[in-house]
Formats: structure tokens, sequence, C-alpha cells
């Protein structure tokens, strides 16, 4: 895949996240996709498969963290590998905390992505759950969840 498809790819997953559209955003990886969260609390996450990314993405909908915050926009930085099908790409999305009205701008995630030759076969996710939970006025009862 050249470099111009993939920056397509990437604005789309870009938009997607913008508006939370996570079935267009999921709409670009191939039937056999790996979708790796390697830091969580719970010690990181494989999911393997379009279909189950599918669900993951739809249990995110469900998280509260995305219902107190406002997003406005969401742009990337893109470094492409020597390897033409790998990148990396941060987010930054610009946003609103729906407690306090308080404008923001965070760098929202960190990204490796592979591609094939049509769509994304790998994309290990590196989240800034932290700075969103503190842009969102949560952070004090999310450390307390890590501690009980």
């Amino acid at each position: 895949m050249d470099e111009l498809k993939i920056n397509a790819i990437i604005q789309e997953l870009s938009n997607s996240l913008q508006t939370r559209n996570y079935d267009n955003f999921v709409s670009y990886f191939t039937d056999n996709a790996i979708f790796e969260i390697p830091f969580t609390v719970n010690g990181g996450t494989v999911i393997n498969g379009k279909e189950n990314i599918k669900k993951h993405f739809d249990n995110v909908q469900q998280n509260p963290l995305t219902k107190l915050i406002e997003i406005e926009s969401v742009y990337t930085k893109i470094y492409h590998c020597t390897d033409s099908q790998t990148v990396t790409v941060e987010y930054f999305t610009k946003g609103k905390s729906l407690s306090t009205s308080e404008s923001f701008e965070i760098q929202s995630s960190i990204a490796l992505i592979r591609f094939d030759e049509n769509k994304i076969v790998y994309y290990k996710d590196f989240p800034n759950t932290l700075g969103i939970a503190q842009k969102a006025g949560v952070l004090s009862q999310l450390a307390a969840t890590w501690t009980r």
C-alpha cells in the first residue's frame, strides 16, 4: 500500500474517532486483524479478528468515561517507517469536559499500525487513559479503583 493511501486511511480513522463512528473505524481492518492494547489495568489485551475488534468498540461506546467529554476534533501526526506497510500515529484530541465545560487538547493515543495491500492487519494502541480521565475530571475516582 502506498503512503497516500495509508494517510487517507489514517484520516478516516481519525474522523471515525472524532464522530465516535466505531463501525467505520473497524471497517478498515482485515477479517483476521489483531488489535492490541499492551498496557491495561489487567495486564494487556490482545483481540483477534475483526468481529471481536468490533465487539471491543461496542464496549468502548458504553464506557462511562466517553460520556464525560465532548470531542470537538481529532487530528494526527503520522510517522512512516522504513517498512512501507507500517506507521506510527500520534492522535490528538481537542474537546471539552462536560462536567466543568473546560476545553482541553491532549495527546490521546499513540498507535503502531501495520497494513497489507488494502487494510489494517495489526493495530497496537497506547491510549492515554490517565490524561483523558484527568481532562474528564475523574482521575481521582479512576485511581481509587486501582487501590482497592
